[in-house]
């Protein structure tokens, strides 16, 4: 669905950016919606946990590609979260293999805050679902023309100061919680880079 998202937000129609923006809405609805049936109906597994993580990776890591490709965030923001998806979901691939869940590795007091706990998991989703609707956002206001308006130019600018400041902190959060998920996993890559 992500490629159809970011189609419509690439085309040069207010109304196919406006369906786009719809749709980006619609699967972090979704999204929210699989993971609160699972835990209500306590039908989550850790193979379903590794492949919710794999559909939250290509959905942020096109979404963030796309936005860096649009100039509306610092290319350097895709380039870290692909590079970090890749070792995470490597330790991650490692954690199942010894039979531990996605969010069990982490142990210290600031992994189980920063990544495993709801807290943390909820903040970091509504964080990337605000830099995503606020790209979007951007894409449709200068689909309105935006650029020749001055109370549309002043709103744009306004947008993206904020979405540019956004995916830093988006960064440094999610740079965080990879720090601790090493950390907390330096026993399963003992493990692994020992035998």
């Amino acid at each position: 669905m992500v490629f159809v998202i970011i189609v419509f937000l690439s085309l040069n129609s207010l109304a196919w950016k406006v369906i786009g923006l719809g749709l980006l809405i619609f699967i972090a609805i979704l999204d929210w919606i699989d993971g609160y049936v699972a835990r209500k109906h306590n039908i989550s597994s850790k193979i379903g946990g590794l492949i919710d993580t794999l559909g939250d990776r290509i959905t942020e890591n096109l979404l963030l590609i796309f936005f860096a490709y649009k100039q509306l965030i610092p290319i350097a923001v895709p380039l870290i979260f692909v590079a970090r998806s890749f070792i995470a979901d490597f330790i991650r691939y490692q954690a199942y293999q010894s039979g531990i869940g996605t969010f069990s590795m982490n142990k210290s007091k600031l992994g189980i805050f920063f990544v495993s706990s709801r807290a943390s998991r909820v903040l970091y989703l509504v964080f990337k679902i605000v830099i995503f609707f606020l790209g979007g956002t951007i894409l449709v206001v200068e689909s309105l023309g935006a650029v020749n308006r001055p109370a549309f130019f002043s709103l744009l600018m306004n947008l993206k100061q904020i979405m540019f400041s956004g995916a830093i902190l988006l960064v440094l959060f999610n740079l965080l919680r990879f720090i601790l998920l090493i950390y907390d996993s330096r026993f399963i890559l003992k493990e692994v880079f020992t035998k």
